[in-house]
This record gives C-alpha cells, sequence and structure tokens, in this order.
C-alpha cells in the first residue's frame, strides 16, 4: 500500500511539473506575440525612430532628436537623450 502511495505521489509531481512547464511557456509566447504586436502598431505609424533618419531636415523636423557632425566619424541624427551622451570632443550637435 505504500509503495502504491508513493507511485502516486510521483506521478502527480510530475504531472503538476508538466502543467507548470506548459503554463510558463504559454505565458513567455503571449508576451512574446504582445512584443510583436506592439511592433507591428509601431511600424504602422510608421515614426521613425532619430537613428533611422538619413538627412539633415528630417532630423531637425523632429523635436526628439539632434543631428550631430564629426569630422572622424559620419553625421547622424540621435535622439535628445543619446546626443547628450556623446563625447563634445567628437561630436557637435545642432540645438
Amino acid at each position: 500500500m505504500a509503495t502504491s502511495y508513493r507511485f502516486m505521489v510521483l506521478i502527480f509531481v510530475v504531472l503538476l511539473s508538466t502543467l507548470h512547464q506548459f503554463s510558463s511557456l504559454s505565458a513567455a509566447d503571449s508576451f512574446s506575440s504582445y512584443r510583436s504586436l506592439l511592433a507591428v502598431q509601431r511600424n504602422n505609424n510608421r515614426i521613425p525612430r532619430c537613428n533611422e533618419m538619413g538627412s539633415r531636415s528630417e532630423c531637425l523636423q523632429n523635436p526628439k532628436c539632434k543631428r550631430c557632425r564629426s569630422e572622424a566619424l559620419d553625421d547622424m541624427c540621435f535622439s535628445k537623450s543619446e546626443a547628450w551622451r556623446l563625447p563634445h570632443q567628437v561630436f557637435i550637435c545642432d540645438s
């Protein structure tokens, strides 16, 4: 009888563990689907990020972006927070 009880407890633990793994996988899949949905919405709105803007005029039109020039590197468009952290010896950013 004790062996039968131990066997049933073991089966129950394995079953519970399997259910827990499936539930955590579905939660991860849900989160991944949510992130994918957000990416699709961002692409549909098509507000480009600062680093995606190629021309100076595009960059200057967005109030969240700054165009930064460099003699050593290519000129680029950065978010204001990124531009603030750039080394001032290398980059000169438009105000």
